[in-house]
């Protein structure tokens, strides 16, 4: 990874190696701690309920994240970024493309399997009280991805990204390591594939997987971007993507492949990256980084210092 030139000024002294190499020292230790959690819980049999194991390692990001900073930056760089999860004021629309449009894309997502749309049951009002309540439980409840996860992804590892490779190029490099990082919920011994299934097949369906988290990063950035760097904004979205369960009430037929992972397959693969597609082509590629430079000129600056 490309040494971020910023923590090398004299106004970030601090942290030596890990200041001038800081994205390094962010994806290594964030893999090392959840791979190396995950294969100790397994190893000792510890006999940990799932959601304690998956809350350490979903946690893994944002821990790193904040130890990092915490070492080159100090007191400051730690406010900053707790500063991110509470930039609400981004508009509605925003609210609505990362809660609403991010929940369209996972119903077509789901809908685009054949024979699905026979079975489609129209929503009753029951509907929005039951995908509320499933959208909070995801954001809240252990495992509690999307709230453990984003202060490292895209409140850390995005802004430098960005600015080192470029708004596109950053996001495909944080979306394939975003991936990678979910690497063991595939192959080892507590991967959630069928022990009946091949190498090629499990393999195939992480190649689907990382499309889909690559497209999914691309629409977070879009809407980041947007929004200032609000890591609120990132946490909604990334919490509509995982919110797939209250679909199964309109769509019955895709129970089999919901619980064989088949969601998180070629349906998402091909809806989100089509829709990151319309994005790079809309926005030149660009996914309004320009507008975040232009609108959070002071936060931009700030960010060097981390």
């Amino acid at each position: 990874m490309t040494t971020d030139t910023a923590a090398e000024r004299p106004e970030a002294p601090r942290g030596g190696l890990i200041a001038r190499h800081p994205l390094v020292f962010f994806f290594t230790l964030t893999c090392l701690l959840t791979w190396g959690w995950d294969m100790l819980s397994w190893a000792l049999a510890l006999g940990l309920p799932l959601s304690t194991v998956n809350l350490v390692s979903a946690s893994a990001p944002t821990v790193v994240a904040f130890l990092i900073i915490a070492i080159t930056s100090g007191k400051p760089g730690v406010l900053r970024l707790l500063r991110r999860y509470v930039r609400w004021r981004v508009g509605v629309q925003w609210y609505l493309v990362a809660v609403i449009g991010v929940a369209v894309l996972v119903f077509l997502s789901m809908a685009v399997v054949p024979g699905v749309l026979a079975k489609f049951v129209a929503p009753d009002w029951s509907f929005v009280p039951f995908y509320l309540s499933s959208f909070v439980f995801v954001l809240f409840i252990p495992p509690g991805g999307p709230l453990l996860e984003e202060g490292g992804w895209r409140g850390f590892a995005l802004p430098r990204l960005q600015r080192l490779y470029g708004p596109l190029v950053g996001t495909l490099i944080l979306g394939a390591l975003w991936s990678l990082w979910h690497v063991t919920l595939f192959f080892g011994p507590i991967a959630g594939s069928n022990p009946d299934d091949s190498f090629v097949s499990v393999g195939f369906a992480f190649v689907l997987f990382t499309i889909g988290e690559i497209g999914l990063s691309v629409i977070i950035t879009w809407i980041l971007n947007n929004c200032g760097g609000s890591v609120l904004m990132a946490i909604l979205a990334h919490g509509a993507q995982d919110t797939a369960i209250p679909f199964l009430a309109l769509l019955p037929a895709t129970s089999q492949y919901y619980e064989a992972g088949g969601f998180q397959g070629m349906g998402v693969a091909i809806v989100f990256s089509i829709a990151a597609l319309l994005l790079i082509v809309f926005t030149r590629g660009r996914l309004s980084y320009d507008k975040y430079l232009q609108e959070a000129g002071e936060e931009r600056k700030e960010c060097r210092y981390d």
